[in-house]
């Protein structure tokens, strides 16, 4: 073994904030004393010498001799990372010259600053493992790994030196050869053992010291808890990088890497693993739209191939294996349901003369398959693993041409193959081995061109190549191209030429019928003159051809794209249109794509999507699956082909995708490396059903809590739902959270009626609702009727107490046009907009909800709100009914809030002012909240502040300074504790309201949308997301929820997402209003730990990932 000088060599930038994290390392690691038993295994008593240079030298060609022998002497490189160090060239020196002499395992990687992707050294990101050829011999090839550095990021000197203390022992541990838990156990025995040693012979003092003792022990063990901390945290990101990579064994076998001492402790190490492990078990999915997840992954032994052309991967009729090859030359038979290998295929499998790799591989009926290589034809039974025969030509020809080495032009029909290389075409019968056909191409109309398609037609009877530049072959001239579509009968060899423009994908339609893609080049010359790859400007049409007649029937609208590469499909289908079922032609170039009428040529849709599409697929008789090349898998109708609603995704680039309906799966091909990726629906079998019709579509689910007078509280799950795709009656339903016992129920009597203003409030001491219902009737001549009323029901005994009709209720208030319910009971009925538009003033009477329904008093008196000409938008209760706010548009594009003390019947005023200027806040989500627990409200004004005041004290109680923004969204939470905001800067914001000041702030770069922000004031958590229709899958898609964890130090946390989704933060209860919904409870991180563990059933993260990690047992 080498005898070093140094024990480490510290690179890092000669900036002020990267010298002093190297110079405390330094200190550190040069007065630690290393445990005696530490010492025994490692042969070190101390760590002798650390190199640093104090001062940057100049840089030179080469570095300085001093400093290349010290690296080649220290045994370690240990390398800060930062954004200054990766743009070091004297750090970048340091880091070769290191490696020269040393393997990357003796680098040791500390994270001062930034983001490990963007900090580490390109070439510690990598490493070079040792294939096997096609030919037997070794080849080296280069991996993405993902290093794990010593984290010590801080936002200043202080926490970044209390980051090195924590963290030197997990870079010692590497030092010393020992893992980090040992070593921490023996720092802290030998820490102990030092101080009882100085405070044995001090008797009178020994009480005082043993004290002390323990409370050090305890700040090593709160040291190695945040340490821990740490690792989890930065654990569970990578959890879900390998999640979003279609690796989710080990997303899981992550996420559990750092866990509780305690195995039923429901908190865990850091709270991002809630988030990672609610991800990883795909946690409160359960809505019926598609939603496809990467499940299972298989890594080939070679890479995938490097164009979209030659990567596909094929599926057997019935949708249960898939097959496909690798560079290196093998062939795979997998199994589709839970991406297994059946059967790999390696080159040389068997004992023939070839030696070539295989470079294709189809599927044939009754579980057969065939493999192509460059010289044979290989008929293999894959169910039995068995060679049935192998084929090879009489012409001493390649069955691959020169262009077609990464794949072969080749189909199947039944047991027939089809293979064509530039010179020849073979038919093959497999099933006796025959060569039914070999025939020649004319060699003066088609000069050693290689097809860029080839088909039987519906019979088997004739084969069609389909021949035009392919643009990824610059060398080859317009002159000697030759373009059209070939047919050659297999009985005879006869050929005739069906079409004679460049052909890119071909189709049978049906006997005498092919469809086919048409491409021209626009900008030809300028790419010819140049000589280079310049991006190809192509107009893209179809045509139908009579194959026997050789002529056209119908060409559809050409269009443009244009690109360095045109990924293009071209696949007929039958596809329900307007309830009739058509042939229909799915044709894509690029990112565009067009649905169109085989039978006549017409467009029946058409779409644009954001990125290239690598492939199309069948989901069911009126929806297609679109794959795009950033691997997100989209959905398109045949009412819409540009819905742009995504129902999948990998992380990274994809050369291929695939579906299988039979078993729901989604199968990505990467770009990159060797990885294919199976996903499919997932569901969430926690859950438990709501048992709602699947026809009804809910509108919305509410929560509400109610507090008897003995202070037990009781929780609501409140939902609406219409028919309005259906045509059912609309309705609203009412169950106890955690429950699908149904205590209340009401529905229109007429399929066209509606139900609003649902609100539960205190009714004379119960719990009750109340809403407003408007039945229609067919009636005369004059057309529709509808019929309005206002309904109250008492929620223990779930029946209704009262129904009033609307002209009962507005007889007891002149000015009657809205109504509002408070918790507690009060009703304030007002006149809204519609006043101002007839300029009218607008007045408002406050009444009370009882079992006889909505009354006023006599002595109710009716309260001015505004003068003519201005309107009332909406009224807000504050949740002890004791306050109403009226939002007031003045006409004139200004806004303003009035408060009305209900008790004292007064208006409330502001620095002597009764009206607040605020934003425009028509949608009652935008620029203000109300507290749960607290009267306090929060109002953003046209100042760029937002004012938060004690109503009951009739103060201001803070002024947040947030900036200016044209839309922000409030609410409190935290018992009133905290405002969270989300601005149109797409940024989420965490105040102290008591400190005014920002306790965190963080970008929403997570997935789905966000039109909302959901509070409800009690709750430590809050969500944020889309709750609505858009337009989706189905036509319309309703809810997706991002749900965030509060700590006590006032930090948030994604929890989980919750597609279709809302949640009852004082319950804890999640709801997914999808078919007959779905509710659970809030997983707690002991359910999800043992719900993992039993998953994994004993899997443990491999060696090699936990030393990448700093895993230690």
């Amino acid at each position: 073994m080498k005898k070093y000088t140094y024990d480490a060599f510290i690179s890092y930038s000669h900036n002020e904030k990267d010298a002093f994290a190297a110079e405390q390392l330094h200190k550190i690691l040069e007065h630690y004393h290393i445990p005696k038993r530490i010492q025994q295994s490692s042969g070190k008593k101390k760590i002798e010498r650390v190199f640093r240079d104090r001062e940057e030298m100049p840089i030179s060609f080469n570095l300085a001799s001093n400093i290349q022998e010290a690296l080649d002497q220290s045994e370690f490189l240990i390398l800060m990372c930062s954004p200054n160090s990766i743009k070091s060239e004297w750090v970048q020196r340091e880091v070769e010259t290191f490696l020269k002499s040393h393997s990357k395992e003796q680098v040791l990687t500390v994270l001062l600053e930034g983001e490990p992707e963007k900090v580490f050294p390109e070439v510690l990101c990598y490493e070079e493992r040792k294939v096997e050829s096609e030919d037997g011999t070794e080849q080296t090839v280069k991996v993405r790994i993902e290093p794990m550095a010593a984290d010590i990021r801080g936002k200043d000197k202080s926490e970044i030196k209390k980051k090195i203390e924590q963290e030197s022992l997990r870079i010692l541990a590497k030092m010393l050869g020992c893992t980090y838990d040992t070593l921490r156990q023996r720092h802290r025995e030998y820490a102990l053992h030092r101080m009882m040693a100085v405070l044995g012979g001090v008797a009178g003092v020994a009480v005082v010291f043993t004290i002390y003792a323990f409370h050090q022990s305890a700040k090593i063990n709160e040291r190695y808890q945040e340490s821990r901390r740490n690792q989890a945290r930065y654990l569970s990101q990578i959890s879900t990088d390998l999640l979003d990579g279609g690796d989710r064994e080990n997303a899981l076998l992550t996420a559990l890497a750092v866990v509780p001492e305690d195995s039923d402790s429901d908190e865990p190490v850091a709270e991002e693993q809630m988030y990672a492990l609610n991800e990883a078990l795909h946690s409160y999915e359960h809505e019926e739209h598609l939603n496809y997840k990467p499940l299972y992954k298989y890594e080939m032994s070679g890479n995938t191939y490097s164009s979209q052309s030659q990567s596909s991967g094929m599926l057997s009729e019935d949708g249960q294996t898939y097959f496909c090859v690798d560079q290196l030359g093998n062939a795979y038979v997998l199994n589709v349901e839970d991406g297994s290998c059946i059967w790999k295929i390696a080159p040389g499998e068997w004992e023939t003369k070839e030696t070539n790799g295989f470079r294709k591989i189809l599927p044939v009926k009754d579980e057969k398959a065939v493999l192509i290589t460059k010289k044979g034809i290989f008929y293999i039974d894959w169910k039995k693993q068995q060679l049935i025969r192998e084929m090879k030509n009489d012409a001493e020809e390649d069955f691959l041409s020169e262009r077609d080495q990464d794949g072969a032009c080749c189909t199947v029909s039944g047991t027939n193959l089809a293979i064509a290389n530039g010179h020849y075409l073979w038919v093959y019968d497999l099933e006796s081995g025959e060569c039914q056909l070999q025939s020649q191409y004319d060699q003066e109309k088609y000069s050693s061109d290689q097809a860029n398609a080839i088909a039987f037609d519906e019979k088997a009877e004739n084969v069609f190549l389909a021949f035009g530049i392919d643009w990824g072959y610059a060398e080859l001239s317009a002159s000697e191209s030759k373009e059209g579509v070939l047919k050659i009968r297999i009985s005879t060899g006869e050929k005739s030429r069906v079409a004679t423009e460049k052909a890119k994908k071909i189709c049978a339609v049906s006997e005498n019928q092919m469809a086919v893609l048409h491409m021209e080049c626009i900008n030809e010359d300028e790419i010819i003159d140049h000589g280079e790859m310049s991006a190809v400007q192509a107009k893209y049409w179809i045509t139908l051809y009579d194959t026997a007649e050789g002529k056209k029937q119908w060409s559809s609208v050409p269009y443009t794209v244009s690109g360095y590469t045109i990924p293009e499909t071209l696949l007929l289908r039958d596809m329900e249109i307007n309830g009739e079922l058509k042939k229909v032609l799915v044709v894509s170039a690029k990112d565009r794509i067009q649905l169109i009428d085989a039978e006549n040529g017409t467009v029946i849709r058409e779409g644009i999507f954001r990125e290239d599409i690598v492939n199309v697929v069948q989901a069911d008789k009126r929806r297609l699956l679109v794959g795009l090349s950033d691997g997100s898998v989209m959905i398109g109708t045949v009412e819409d082909m540009s819905a742009n609603m995504e129902v999948g995704s990998v992380s990274g680039k994809i050369l291929d995708f695939t579906f299988s309906p039979e078993h729901q799966q989604v199968i990505w091909t990467m770009k990159s490396g060797k990885r294919l990726v199976f996903g499919e629906k997932q569901t969430d079998q926690q859950m438990k059903s709501v048992n709602l019709e699947k026809e009804n579509d809910v509108d919305s689910v509410k929560y509400t809590t109610w507090t008897d007078q003995k202070g037990k509280e009781q929780n609501y799950r409140i939902i609406e739902y219409n028919g309005l795709q259906t045509d059912l009656k609309e309705g609203v339903r009412v169950y106890r959270t955690g429950t699908s016992d149904l205590i209340f129920q009401y529905e229109c009597k007429t399929a066209g009626g509606m139900i609003s203003e649902v609100k539960f409030a205190d009714i004379d001491g119960n719990p009750g609702l109340s809403f407003k219902v408007i039945e229609k009737y067919e009636s005369n001549e004059l057309g529709k009727r509808y019929e309005s009323k206002y309904v109250t029901a008492d929620l223990n005994s779930g029946k209704i107490c009262s129904e009033q009709t609307e002209d009962e209720v507005e007889n007891q208030f002149d000015s009657v046009s809205a109504v509002e319910v408070g918790n507690k009971g009060l009703v304030v009925m007002y006149g809204n907009e519609d006043f101002a538009a007839a300029n009218k003033e607008i007045s408002f009477m406050t009444g009370s909800l009882t079992e006889k329904g909505i009354q006023f008093s006599k002595k109710a008196k009716s309260h001015q709100v505004t003068e003519e000409g201005r309107g009332v938008n909406w009224v807000s209760i504050t949740a002890d009914d004791r306050y109403v706010l009226f939002h007031i548009d003045n006409q004139d594009d200004t806004y303003c809030l009035k408060v009305w003390n209900v008790e004292k019947e007064k208006w409330e005023s502001y620095d002597g002012q009764t009206e607040l200027l605020v934003l425009d806040a028509r949608d009652k989500r935008n620029s203000m909240s109300i507290g749960a627990e607290k009267n306090l409200l929060a109002t953003y004004t046209q100042d760029g502040m937002i004012h938060v005041f004690d109503l009951e004290k009739g103060t201001e109680a803070q002024t947040l300074k947030c900036g200016n923004y044209k839309k922000i969204q409030m609410g409190f939470c935290a018992n009133d504790q905290y405002l969270v905001t989300y601005d149109d800067s797409e940024m989420i914001t965490l105040w102290d309201i008591s400190e005014g000041k920002i306790l965190m702030k963080e970008e929403y770069d997570s997935k789905g949308s966000i039109e909302s922000l959901y509070t409800n004031g009690s709750g430590w958590y809050f969500g944020v997301g889309f709750h609505g229709y858009t337009l989706g899958d189905e036509g319309f898609y309703t809810s997706e929820l991002m749900l965030y964890s509060i700590d006590k130090e006032g930090k948030f946390y994604k929890y989980a997402y919750i597609p279709a989704g809302y949640a009852d933060y004082t319950g804890k209860e999640i709801c997914v209003a999808s078919g007959e919904g779905w509710y659970s409870p809030f997983y707690s991180f002991s359910e999800l730990r043992k719900r993992a563990e039993k998953e994994m059933a004993g899997k443990s993260l491999s060696d090699a990932d936990k030393n990448r990690y700093f895993i230690s047992e």
